[in-house]
């Protein structure tokens, strides 16, 4: 699967900023140098905006990047400025959302715990339906949420890792139809079997256990030290980064050591629970 555009943006402009602190430049004296201004190197190492493949060019002259360097952030810069193949929904996704699907295209793995509802990935197109019905979605609105999430299971083919964790009320919480149900279930059973994929749940009888309150996905990358952490509130949605902390909140890692202990002391491999 190509790299996301977003994330390929977010690489390079970390890629260019440790070029130019290894240049030992400040932002100002590389912007003097081009004739730029100083919010143009801003948005460049922010990722803020698609960086063109002259600037990056002469940026990685300026900080002596070459040779096979040179051409990886290169074919970065030209990943950056293709259209993503959601871009055609981007009136009925949020910016955090579309920011989800970018690392979701890009981790090397994926963990996800579910509270409420069956993950997205993991969903029949006839439980998605059901689902946005509920929340009062008309009628086109449903039909296009629904090509989206059945388009975003792809990247269930590529060579990732998925690990989800479902709270027991996931499973129990009937969405349209008994049959519907059990045509869920046998989803998520056969999803289940796939080689990258791991599927657990968690039963009532544990009771409240780390992180329970929230349904939360965290992203770990192949090439990068960090850990991108999606929280999913009932108004709002959040990011957050291990690399860029936010005073008095838990960070990524945090809720990591969350996942990981309840995928190993507390839930059971969904293939356990009775659930047809």
């Amino acid at each position: 699967m190509a790299e996301n555009p977003m994330y390929s943006r977010q690489r390079l402009a970390q890629r260019l900023r440790k070029g130019r602190e290894d240049a030992g430049l400040t932002q100002q004296q590389v912007a003097e140098s081009f004739g730029w201004s100083p919010s143009k190197v801003i948005r460049i190492e922010s990722g803020q905006n698609p960086v063109s493949v002259p600037d990056a060019m002469v940026l990685m002259a300026k900080y002596g990047i070459a040779g096979e360097e040179a051409d990886r952030l290169t074919e970065l810069a030209k990943a950056a400025r293709q259209p993503s193949w959601y871009a055609g929904y981007k009136d009925i996704i949020s910016p955090e959302f579309e920011a989800y699907l970018a690392y979701e295209e890009s981790a090397s793995i994926v963990r996800d715990f579910a509270r409420n509802v069956v993950p997205g990935l993991l969903q029949t197109e006839e439980y998605s339906a059901a689902l946005f019905a509920a929340f009062g979605e008309s009628e086109e609105a449903v039909r296009r949420r629904v090509e989206l999430r059945m388009r975003r299971q792809k990247v269930l083919d590529a060579s990732a890792e998925f690990f989800y964790v479902l709270d027991e009320s996931t499973l129990r919480r009937q969405v349209g139809s008994e049959t519907l149900m059990r045509h869920q279930y046998e989803a998520l059973v056969a999803a289940n079997d796939r080689p990258n994929v791991t599927i657990l749940y968690v039963p009532f009888t544990v009771g409240i256990y780390p992180q329970y309150r929230s349904p939360y996905t965290i992203f770990e990358f192949a090439d990068a030290d960090d850990l991108v952490v999606y929280l999913e509130k009932p108004e709002t949605e959040e990011l957050l980064s291990e690399k860029t902390p936010k005073s008095g909140r838990k960070s990524p890692a945090d809720y990591l050591d969350a996942f990981w202990t309840v995928e190993r002391s507390l839930a059971l491999d969904i293939g356990q629970g009775d659930w047809l």
